[in-house]
């Protein structure tokens, strides 16, 4: 593990994906249709932070450590050969779901779900762990695993925002689950596999930890290692992605990050609690930019009839 970031570091890696400039918006719709959530939802109130994209990777690795899904980013997908344009592509299907239409919300999830389609095999002896043999069959569309996939976004999303962030409320956070069961819908999981509210989903998440379902295996650390080491284009991006990496262990439940091998003393500890208090103290200072997504108020302009001429087709 590496130095402790500073506030100030953390913020300036969100400067340039913030910026409406350098990432072209992923919404083309005009039709004024809330989507799956809409203004009033707790789901846009969350998902306008753009402090949350510095949990992209406790997301990934909350995933990964279930054997099962590392194996199938393993042999489907360019996780290694291409990992920041399979991050980029993820964050380009979480903001067309949250802030999309109706429409472009089934649209793309349709597409992310037909490539899914292909994932299948079995995990290897190498690979396996005391809970999930070599020899187990796995397939994209398996319900435990979607359910295993959708539970660690919506979990990281509810940990990254009172770590960063701050401020739900108990209810909140419950709607924020049961919001989310239209995504899983989308995606193939059964609502009858959702959660009525938080804490059932903080008890599941701790139970397949336990359970050791989530225990990383070797194909686990595979992963891990191209999430928290990925290639940069040069040293001076060296801080920022182990800036990233420092959030995202901190991020991690204490068992997972025993389960990967990561070193957290505690004065990493200490570290992560004063870094995170800073985040969240920093929040009435910040400029908009850092507070809100320019998605965000695309997606509200668009809902009140008024699309930017600009974007007109």
């Amino acid at each position: 593990m590496t130095g402790i970031p500073t506030p100030l570091a953390l913020l300036r890696l969100l400067r340039g994906p913030t910026q409406s400039a350098s990432r072209p918006m992923p919404l083309r719709d005009p039709a004024p249709d809330p989507g799956l959530f809409g203004p009033d939802s707790v789901t846009w109130v969350v998902m306008r932070e753009p402090r949350l994209l510095l949990a992209a990777g406790r997301a990934l690795l909350l995933q990964a450590a279930n054997p099962l899904v590392a194996q199938g980013a393993i042999e489907h997908s360019t996780y290694k050969s291409d990992p920041y344009g399979r991050l980029e592509r993820t964050i380009r299907w979480v903001t067309v779901v949250c802030f999309g239409t109706t429409q472009e919300a089934e649209r793309i999830s349709g597409r992310v779900s037909g490539l899914h389609r292909a994932v299948s095999g079995t995990l290897p002896a190498a690979n396996a762990t005391p809970r999930v043999p070599a020899g187990t069959p796995y397939s994209a569309g398996d319900a435990p695993l979607l359910r295993w996939v959708h539970a660690s976004f919506v979990d990281t999303m509810l940990v990254a925002h009172d770590a960063l962030v701050g401020g739900l409320t108990l209810s909140e956070r419950d709607t924020f689950v049961r919001e989310w069961d239209a995504v899983g819908r989308l995606m193939g999981l059964p609502r009858s596999l959702c959660w009525p509210d938080a804490p059932a989903l903080r008890r599941y998440v701790d139970r397949e930890v336990r359970r050791g379902q989530a225990l990383p295996g070797v194909g686990s650390l595979e992963v891990a290692e191209t999430v928290l080491h990925p290639p940069v284009r040069s040293r001076t991006l060296r801080p920022g992605a182990d800036a990233l990496a420092f959030i995202a262990t901190g991020l991690l439940p204490a068992e997972l990050r025993r389960g990967y091998g990561l070193n957290w003393t505690p004065a990493h500890s200490a570290g992560f609690s004063a870094l995170t208090r800073s985040l969240r103290l920093a929040t009435p200072a910040l400029p908009r930019r850092l507070r809100i997504s320019p998605v965000f108020d695309l997606a509200l302009a668009r809902t009140e009839g008024r699309w930017p001429a600009s974007r007109a087709a």
